[in-house]
């Protein structure tokens, strides 16, 4: 794997993409649909903009080199955005020569029937790796999801694009990548914490809850030929909520 591509990457997971790849020392294309990024001058996005392996540029004129693809179809999935995806990936198709491999990184959600409504079909005969996440959390965490509303003060958050694991984002990306490393084209993962019940002790802190909280559903439906992989830790769930709490106050 040499050129990366992001599309999305003005977008909570396409974030932590980009930045798990540049510290591993890979080029990155960061692309995404706007033509004036504010996106760009955000705090987070400034500290990796420094990195000379970072280059934005906008769908509209994207001129990619051999690459592998990234496509985060979780933030569109947990946007409800089914069309801005499919509106991103028809800049794509003069380029499908240019693309080594797309890597879709999908919500468990769409582990059924309903993956066909979200995989863009102009992709259909490049050659991919799949990786499905649970819920994931950290700075930048999108308002539909649970632990923004709760940090926010609503106890009784909507559990729609949630799922009963989670994984702090960076760490979850920072896994993709190393997945990547590997070129196994062809091959589906599955993303999971290493007890495979990473939300509920997050949530109970949260709302200071020790009682019988609903969980939200187990959404994953693996299949036998999916390969788990074990997402270990960098910091403690608490250190890394923390800092999910910190940026919605600062941006509050």
């Amino acid at each position: 794997m040499n050129q990366t591509l992001v599309i999305g990457a003005g977008a909570f997971f396409g974030f932590e993409l980009c930045k798990a790849l540049l510290d591993a020392g890979y080029p990155v294309t960061a692309a995404d649909q706007e033509t004036d990024p504010g996106f760009l001058l955000e705090e987070r996005w400034m500290e990796i903009g420094r990195n000379a392996n970072l280059e934005y540029q906008p769908l509209s004129r994207l001129s990619p080199e051999k690459c592998t693809c990234c496509i985060p179809v979780y933030d569109y999935y947990v946007r409800d955005a089914r069309e801005d995806l499919q509106d991103a990936c028809r800049f794509l198709e003069p380029f499908k020569a240019q693309i080594e491999c797309v890597a879709l990184i999908l919500p468990n959600h769409l582990a059924g029937a309903e993956q066909t409504e979200w995989v863009p079909g102009v992709l259909g005969d490049c050659a991919r790796v799949t990786f499905f996440v649970p819920a994931l959390f950290g700075p930048g965490q999108p308002g539909s999801l649970a632990f923004s509303q709760m940090i926010n003060g609503n106890p009784e958050p909507d559990l729609k694009y949630d799922d009963r694991d989670a994984l702090f984002a960076a760490d979850a990306a920072g896994a993709i990548v190393s997945g990547l490393e590997k070129r196994e084209t062809g091959k589906v993962f599955y993303l999971k914490s290493p007890d495979g019940n990473g939300w509920e002790p997050i949530a109970r802190f949260l709302t200071q809850d020790t009682g019988s909280r609903p969980l939200p559903s187990c959404r994953l439906d693996a299949r036998d030929e999916w390969e788990p992989m074990i997402v270990r830790p960098s910091v403690s769930w608490q250190a890394a909520i923390q800092q999910q709490i910190a940026c919605q106050r600062k941006n509050s």
